[in-house]
């Protein structure tokens, strides 16, 4: 049976008075952080839907990371469209918006066949936002450290992939045990130095690497453009990079 992928949650969780100021600032203030903090609370939820339509449906073509994309807009939705003084509680005014998105999605995606996938898109914004602003080199030397550098980019989006999907039970019959621990391990280093970047640079990280988020979508979180989510992104991976190679302990060199 295929492993459910997992994201470790690091926030606490507000109490029921914390949600109802969050609720308040978010609607009568219009605060982006309060509606940051609601879909990060509500976050699993939409997992477990998404998951839920793998388990239930094998034979849809749409993988997890699609599904997890779709039912993040209809949590988006459900936060924008929610009304606290109706009294109905939001977990159950949610489930039914995320069950309509992945739906109507689904939908749209059985038509359009053409269509490019989450995960080819996904792609195609990491390569723009790690090459964004290098300027033409000059010579091959110059041509080599450049690719170094967007090879290097890559390369942690690969390991950050990885802390999201990685199960401790699997093993590739192409690697030996050591290189399965140092794999892991450097993983693990991934992890850990990820969670001590500033909120910012973490928070669009994790929204794009372990919740599988593209950066159109976590802009329309943040109140934020397209094209800022994408600096923001490159500006991270270049932080983590640079605390990655003070710790030793493998190179990410280019």
């Amino acid at each position: 049976m295929e492993a459910q992928p997992h994201t470790a949650e690091h926030r606490h969780s507000p109490s029921r008075d914390e949600e109802a100021a969050l609720w308040d600032a978010c609607k009568s203030n219009g605060s982006a952080r309060a509606r940051e903090k609601l879909f990060a609370k509500y976050l699993p939820v939409a997992r477990r839907i998404a998951w839920r339509y793998v388990r239930e449906d094998r034979k849809t073509p749409v993988e997890y990371q699609e599904l997890l994309q779709l039912s993040s807009v209809g949590l988006l939705e459900a936060i924008d469209r929610f009304k606290p003084e109706l009294g109905v509680p939001f977990k159950f005014f949610c489930t039914r918006r995320i069950s309509g998105a992945i739906l109507n999605g689904l939908a749209k995606l059985s038509e359009v066949n053409q269509q490019i996938s989450t995960r080819k898109l996904i792609a195609r914004e990491r390569m723009k936002s790690v090459s964004a602003g290098v300027t033409k080199p000059d010579g091959i030397d110059e041509a080599l450290d450049v690719l170094g550098d967007i090879a290097a980019g890559l390369a942690l989006g690969l390991m950050l992939d990885n802390a999201a999907m990685y199960q401790d039970d699997e093993r590739d019959p192409a690697q030996n045990a050591y290189e399965t621990l140092a794999w892991k391990q450097a993983v693990a280093h991934v992890e850990r130095e990820l969670v001590r970047l500033p909120d910012r640079e973490r928070d669009v990280l994790r929204y794009h690497y372990l919740e599988g988020m593209p950066f159109d979508q976590i802009a329309s979180l943040f109140g934020l453009t397209k094209g800022r989510i994408s600096q923001v992104h490159k500006a991270a991976i270049a932080m983590l990079r640079k605390r990655l190679s003070k710790l030793g302990q493998f190179r990410l060199e280019g």
